[in-house]
C-alpha cells in the first residue's frame, strides 16, 4: 500500500509540474503573440528631401524636391498599397501616385499609376485617355535573389501617355519596357554600395518612353548610409550618380528619409 500511495503521489507531482509547464509555454507564446500585434503598424507615412529627382534614367525634375509616401502593409508584410507624392520647391513639379505591391519568395510584382502633371496643367485627374492624360500605368516583376545581392526587374508601361503615332496616323500605346539589374558590392556596418544598368525599347515603335531608339538608358552607383544625429536620430541616406547614355546627360541624387 505504501508503495502504490508512493506512486500515486509522485504521479500527482508529475501531472501538476506538467500542468504548469504548459501554461508556461502557453503565456510565453501568448506574450510573443501580444508582442507582434503591438509592433504590427498596419498605416504609415514617410518623407524624403531631395536635391533633384531621377526616376529610370529620367530626370523627372532638376530641382529640389520632397516626396511623401502615404501606404499600407499586411500583417504578413507580401502586401502593401499606397499614395506618393511629390512636389518641387520651384512650384513647377508635381506628382501624385498610387500603387500596389506583392511580394513573396524573392518575388514581387507592383503596379503604380504615376500622375505628373507638370507638363500637363489642364489634364483633369480621372483622365486617362492616351491623347490628353497626364497619367501612365507601370507594371514591374522582379526576382531578389537569395544567395546572391542581385535584383532583375522588367518593367511595361500599359496604358496612358506611353504613345506614338502609327503609319495610319493613330495614336497608339508604345508599351515601352525598362529592364534593369542592380549588384550590391559591398555592404557594411552602415553602409552599402551597389551598381545598376538598365535599358529601354518598344517592341511597337522605335522610340518609346524613355528615348528614340532601343539603348541603354540608366547606368549608375548608389552609395547609401546612415547619418546618426546627436547620437539618438538616424537619417537613412543615399547618394545616387547616374549616366544616360539614350539621353546623354548625367546627374547626382542625394536623398534623405527624414522618417
Amino acid at each position: 500500500m505504501k508503495i502504490i500511495k508512493s506512486i500515486v503521489a509522485l504521479v500527482c507531482i508529475c501531472t501538476f509540474q506538467s500542468l504548469e509547464a504548459q501554461e508556461d509555454v502557453r503565456a510565453s507564446e501568448l506574450e510573443i503573440i501580444d508582442s507582434t500585434a503591438n509592433d504590427y503598424k498596419p498605416f504609415d507615412f514617410n518623407v524624403q528631401l531631395k536635391n533633384m529627382h531621377l526616376w529610370k534614367g529620367l530626370r523627372v525634375t532638376d530641382a529640389p524636391m520632397t516626396a511623401a509616401d502615404i501606404n499600407y502593409t499586411s500583417r504578413d508584410g507580401r502586401f502593401k498599397a499606397g499614395l506618393w507624392g511629390g512636389a518641387g520647391f520651384n512650384g513647377y513639379y508635381s506628382e501624385f501616385d498610387y500603387y500596389v505591391s506583392y511580394t513573396v519568395n524573392g518575388f514581387s510584382v507592383s503596379v503604380w499609376d504615376i500622375n505628373n502633371s507638370s507638363d500637363f496643367p489642364e489634364a483633369k485627374i480621372f483622365d486617362y485617355d492616351r491623347s490628353t492624360t497626364s497619367h501612365f500605368i507601370d507594371v514591374t516583376v522582379g526576382y531578389e535573389f537569395d544567395q546572391l545581392p542581385l535584383k532583375l526587374s522588367w518593367s511595361t508601361l500599359v496604358q496612358g501617355r506611353d504613345t506614338y503615332v502609327n503609319g495610319a496616323g493613330q495614336l497608339r500605346n508604345a508599351f515601352s519596357n525598362y529592364v534593369e539589374a542592380s549588384y550590391t558590392v559591398l555592404v557594411k556596418k552602415d553602409w552599402s554600395l551597389s551598381l545598376y544598368a538598365g535599358g529601354a525599347f518598344s517592341f511597337e515603335s522605335e522610340a518609346h518612353f524613355y528615348g528614340d531608339k532601343p539603348n541603354l538608358t540608366n547606368l549608375g552607383v548608389i552609395y547609401a548610409k546612415e547619418i546618426n544625429v546627436f547620437n539618438s536620430y538616424i537619417i537613412p541616406a543615399s547618394a545616387t550618380a547616374m549616366w544616360n547614355p539614350e539621353q546623354e546627360y548625367g546627374a547626382i541624387q542625394v536623398a534623405l528619409t527624414l522618417f
